[in-house]
């Protein structure tokens, strides 16, 4: 049931308890802080996507319950009842975070590449001999 200014509220609500500024968030979350300013003061409804980077960014978010207010069916993949990668939400760098985020939330071929190139990586680095240039 779709309900904007609940679900508004609810952000608000969610960003004061996790003690985010608008920046914060939107830092965390990859949405613009005056988009999200915009959708807490019901001026614009988010995507679907938008309502799961959110919900991703904010402790204590319903990822489910965020979206079934925005109007969007949940699902099984997107639950919050799905595992997530281990101690992912337990890393203090936002960007490393939102890399860890993007990583799980890609498609599987785009999960494919970043594995090749990340093994790539880690191959070149055990090449090198300690007077090497990086």
């Amino acid at each position: 049931m779709k309900d904007m200014v609940q679900f508004g509220l609810q952000i608000r609500q969610l960003r004061k308890q996790n003690h985010f500024t608008l920046r914060e968030l939107g830092e965390r979350s990859g949405v613009s802080y005056s988009f999200i300013n915009s959708i807490e003061n019901n001026r614009f409804n988010p995507s679907r996507e938008t309502v799961i980077a959110l919900a991703d960014a904010l402790n204590r978010a319903d990822k489910d319950e965020l979206l079934l207010l925005a109007g969007f069916a949940p699902t099984d993949e997107e639950s919050l009842d799905a595992p997530s990668g281990p101690g992912v939400s337990d890393i203090d760098d936002p960007e490393v975070s939102l890399f860890f985020k993007d990583f799980q939330s890609a498609p599987k071929e785009r999960r494919d590449e970043m594995l090749r190139f990340w093994h790539f990586i880690k191959e070149q680095q055990m090449n090198r001999t300690p007077d090497s240039e990086q």
